[in-house]
């Protein structure tokens, strides 16, 4: 069966036709978030149109989008980036495409994508850590997101208080995960400590390199994110944490010292240990994720 996967970003919106996890042709195209829902919407459903014609066994469509998102109602209820309320997506992409469309939020799309054919194959429970301009995450249970109720709009990992009245965070609260493990907070902090301006992965090239203060930034963020994560196993069990994002990329540093504070962290570790691991499908996971709604 073939299903269209769309991973709806706040800078590009990504495409691709999948059929039993094999992308067959994927595209992107700029989202234009200033010019509002309408033009986004325009945006999907133009570029679907176009795969839809070109792919005429496409049973379905899958779309991964920010924010809150409700699954049974096939609605964006919120999306802070994207300015959106209450939107009816699912509903005004079936108006114009005449094909049946379901919806997640993205880092659950991303989660779903892993849970299936990458790092979470042959798992019972996998959550995943997205960590990028912030923090995404989702956690898969059987192969299958939890939809029902306010299920779909569970999972916010990056909005889990870690830190009381700590840094502010994008969102108005204090002490957010997402303030101290993302991206965008690794690059502030690095900016901070060594008085120029640095990127995530300037901050830990610059760490492996020796620098002792960009070591110093990447120790603290690995202690939040360490917090984190013993938080979601703690509470949730999976098998295995995946890490996905930009900030994954710097693997080789974030993994030994995640397991440490999982090892220590874990209630009852020995008993029913949670390992983290590295993404596999890299930027592919939430079309793959979207196509498998």
């Amino acid at each position: 069966m073939k299903t269209l996967g769309i991973d709806l970003g706040g800078t590009r919106i990504k495409f691709g036709v999948v059929e039993q996890g094999i992308i067959l042709q994927e595209s992107t195209c700029p989202t234009p978030v200033e010019s509002g829902y309408e033009a986004v919407l325009e945006a999907m459903t133009a570029n679907a149109l176009d795969y839809i014609k070109a792919y005429q066994d496409i049973e379905y469509i899958g779309l991964g989008s920010p924010g809150l998102i409700d699954t049974k109602q096939g609605m964006v209820r919120y999306s802070n980036n994207f300015g959106w309320n209450d939107r009816p997506v699912c509903q005004d992409m079936k108006k114009i495409l005449g094909k049946e469309v379901r919806i997640a939020n993205d880092a659950q799309c991303a989660a779903l994508g892993e849970a299936l054919y990458g790092a979470g194959r042959g798992m019972s429970r996998m959550a995943m850590l997205t960590l990028g301009t912030g923090v995404g995450g989702g956690f898969v249970k059987d192969g299958k997101l939890e939809t029902d109720g306010y299920g779909s709009m569970a999972y916010i990992f990056g909005h889990a208080s870690i830190s009381g009245r700590g840094r502010l965070c994008n969102c108005g609260r204090h002490g957010c995960l997402e303030a101290y493990a993302s991206a965008s907070a690794v690059a502030l902090r690095g900016t901070e400590v060594l008085k120029r301006k640095m990127t995530a992965h300037e901050v830990f090239d610059t760490a492996r390199g020796g620098d002792c203060l960009a070591g110093s930034v990447v120790d603290e963020f690995l202690e939040y994110l360490g917090a984190g994560a013993v938080n979601i196993a703690n509470i949730l069990r999976p098998e295995v944490i995946v890490i996905g994002g930009g900030v994954s990329g710097a693997g080789d540093m974030i993994l030994p010292r995640l397991n440490e504070e999982l090892r220590n962290g874990v209630y009852a570790y020995t008993y029913a240990p949670v390992q983290a691991v590295c993404a596999e499908l890299g930027n592919s996971a939430g079309i793959v994720g979207a196509a498998n709604l």
